[in-house]
């Protein structure tokens, strides 16, 4: 089976904003944006597998741990084995508007996977109705052999999530040499 995989990373925060100071009225319509194109490979801004689930419910107090080595992803009817050994991006979206709920995402404290965190035990908090994308498209984070697990886990309330992880199957130094 061939396979090419072509990605897309596309945010951008934009604004405007005015103010009357005296007579005169101060207008800055402005963005930030980042947008990167990664062609299929395993190298530096590329990637060659994606991950993805839909419409996911945790239950207060419920969490749920993503062996990133070992994920899995029903396409046409068939269990494809989806492992990554690299991370390029992680987009979380907490589909909740209203309530207190959050995600945690982070912190499995077993075979932790913590590298676009920091440090074992660090957690990014994903807020209702709000988006958590972290990338590293360069370079991405290594998934390293027994530090894998990425937990999500619903504070507060119930929360429906979508989640895809962008990466590369192997590392550069597992491809082989021509």
């Amino acid at each position: 089976m061939t396979t090419n995989l072509r990605s897309k990373i596309d945010v951008q925060l934009g604004w405007s904003w005015r103010d009357r100071i005296g007579p005169f009225t101060v207008i800055d319509d402005n963005r930030l944006a980042f947008r990167r194109e990664l062609s299929d490979g395993i190298a530096a801004w590329q990637a060659d597998v994606v991950w993805h689930a839909a419409d996911q419910r945790l239950l207060a107090g419920q969490s749920t741990t993503f062996r990133l080595a070992a994920l899995r992803q029903t396409l046409f009817g068939e269990s494809v084995p989806i492992p990554l050994a690299k991370v390029k991006a992680i987009l979380v979206v907490h589909k909740g508007s209203t309530g207190d709920a959050w995600l945690l995402v982070g912190g499995a404290g077993v075979d932790e996977w913590s590298a676009p965190f920091g440090m074992l035990g660090d957690t990014a908090k994903v807020m209702p109705g709000s988006p958590l994308l972290l990338a590293n498209v360069r370079e991405g984070w290594e998934v390293e052999p027994g530090y894998d697990a990425l937990k999500l886990e619903a504070v507060g309330g119930d929360v429906v999530f979508d989640i895809a992880i962008l990466g590369t199957s192997r590392s550069d130094a597992e491809s082989p040499s021509s």
